[in-house]
């Protein structure tokens, strides 16, 4: 018996698509232990670590086994995996087969491709397919990437972005800058502890950017959020406006539409012509905030199309692949 599904393992978060049930698992890239990593003891994974952060003792070890879109800590990373893996793959005497496409960063190098192969082997993936990104979100986002037409995907991710032109299966020109979710998500609580001397948590953030997270300068929404006053040691509740959320991300997504730029500046005029006319599709996480649409236009001067279900394109994009053999063959056979 062989299950086939398609793995996005993401800084912030991993997803996994089964073909005929969707979506089975999107939970956090986390996971606790009890003492030391090393002792590999598991505590808890994804959703159940994650709410751990902030409140453990010292007996318990929050580890988060990706940095900047590449697996920093191997063994942690199998053991999550692996955690994950036996709550949507039925277990049996022998384990079943497991064939993965799993999304890769753009130009992943041939020692971290090599981690990577380890760490899935090494949880029961018996063939694992490596795809960029941002060909698997292109195809989640519905981008017609097997035509001769070009097309450019932005996938703002939790460790980096990643920018792409992709025509006839393959990725044509593209980079990846180290601007994420998780580093906007940093300098939004610095932010918030250096105007208002409060200190607040990852879950506060998150409830920050979901609920008035905006790009406008004129966005007079507010939250109400508890902290811990610097000052005083002392629980405290703040009002933190929309505008904060912008002064304290537009730098990050300003680096954003710069690297889309540079991108734009050295296509050759039948591929410019093609986004120019299709328009610039965005996915990820991070490409949810209000405005983001408005500013990319005003600095690029072209259509930008933010995805729904943003979050989930490069799963979505493996699962299409898993569902439509043919074109993944015609995929794999660029590589």
């Amino acid at each position: 018996m062989t299950e086939e599904l398609a793995i996005s393992l993401g800084t912030s978060n991993t997803s996994i698509f089964m073909p005929g049930n969707g979506i089975v698992l999107s939970e956090p890239t986390v996971i606790a232990y009890h003492g030391g990593a090393d002792s590999h003891r598991i505590k808890a994974v994804g959703k159940e670590a994650a709410a751990m952060e902030g409140r453990t003792p010292d007996s318990i070890t929050i580890v988060h086994p990706l940095e900047d879109g590449l697996i920093a800590n191997a063994d942690a990373c199998r053991d999550m995996l692996a955690a994950f893996l036996l709550k949507v793959v039925r277990p049996g005497i022998f384990g079943p087969r497991i064939r993965a496409i799993v999304g890769i960063p753009v130009g992943l190098a041939m020692e971290e491709r090599r981690i990577y192969d380890d760490v899935f082997a090494k949880v029961g993936c018996s063939q694992v397919i490596m795809i960029e990104n941002a060909l698997l979100a292109a195809i989640g986002a519905g981008m017609p990437i097997h035509t001769h037409k070009s097309g450019l995907i932005v996938d703002i991710g939790g460790g980096m972005t990643e920018i792409a032109v992709v025509s006839l299966g393959a990725i044509i020109n593209g980079c990846s800058i180290n601007v994420g979710g998780d580093m906007m998500d940093k300098a939004l609580r610095d932010f918030i502890m250096g105007k208002y001397s409060l200190n607040v948590g990852a879950e506060t953030i998150k409830r920050i950017k979901s609920r008035i997270g905006s790009l406008y300068s004129n966005d007079m929404t507010g939250l109400l959020v508890s902290g811990t006053d610097i000052a005083a040691r002392a629980p405290a509740n703040f009002r933190v406006k929309a505008t904060d959320v912008m002064e304290a991300l537009m730098p990050y997504y300003l680096r954003i539409a710069d690297a889309i730029d540079s991108i734009l500046q050295v296509l050759p005029p039948e591929t410019a012509a093609d986004i120019s006319e299709d328009g610039i599709h965005v996915t990820g996480g991070a490409s949810k905030i209000l405005g983001l649409d408005k500013l990319l236009f005003g600095k690029l001067n072209l259509p930008i199309i933010i995805h729904d279900d943003a979050e989930y394109a490069t799963v979505l994009g493996g699962g299409k692949l898993l569902e439509n053999s043919v074109l993944l063959g015609e995929i794999i056979g660029k590589r």
